[in-house]
């Protein structure tokens, strides 16, 4: 049998067509990256690292529109040495010690309150981040009670006093000592 030109262009041409359809059985990971092999946070909160202090599951919950929020999540120092890690958030400046191999977690410490969240909750916060002497600018979700979890962690207004109770608490009564307390408590449960 002889091979002419026309035989050989034919060959290719289904040599071609039979290595396209292989790739195109063998699916998509010839040509774009497993999602298995991608990094990704699996939660609310972000990830993410500032030289050697560990951000895990960082997330705010509030209201937003301009309402106080809390900030939930864990800080980790993965170095040999302490870290001072700040935080500025929503007119906030927060700041942390953590010790060598020490952690904070941010759901144990009523410290982590956020002045005002003014965002909606589902979007992100702007944070400045640094630790040591890196820096990173975050985007921190803000979650609201929604979530059942996240009810608890809300931040509830301070109780302000009434101008009777200030005036009663700022003006002893005749032979009162200064700073004595004239009110009753209240609300207390019966044993």
């Amino acid at each position: 049998m002889r091979f002419t030109p026309k035989n050989r262009t034919r060959t290719a041409a289904a040599a071609g067509v039979i290595a396209l359809s292989l790739l195109g059985a063998t699916g998509c990971s010839a040509v774009n990256d497993q999602a298995t092999t991608m990094e990704y946070s699996p939660s609310d909160g972000i990830v993410q690292d500032i030289g050697e202090l560990q951000l895990r599951n960082i997330v705010v919950v509030s209201d937003g529109d301009g309402e106080p929020g809390r900030l939930l999540g864990t800080a980790a120092n993965a170095s040999t040495e302490p870290i001072t890690f700040e935080l500025s958030i929503g007119g906030t400046d927060l700041s942390w010690n953590i010790p060598a191999g020490g952690k904070v977690v941010y759901d144990d410490e009523p410290q982590a309150l956020v002045e005002s969240v003014n965002v909606v909750p589902g979007t992100g916060i702007r944070a400045e981040a640094t630790a040591a002497s890196e820096s990173a600018t975050l985007n921190i979700p803000v979650v609201d009670g929604q979530v059942p979890y996240y009810k608890d962690y809300l931040p509830t207004p301070e109780a302000t006093p009434s101008s009777e109770a200030t005036e009663e608490a700022t003006a002893p009564a005749a032979g009162e000592p200064t700073g004595a307390s004239t009110a009753e408590p209240t609300g207390t449960a019966a044993p």
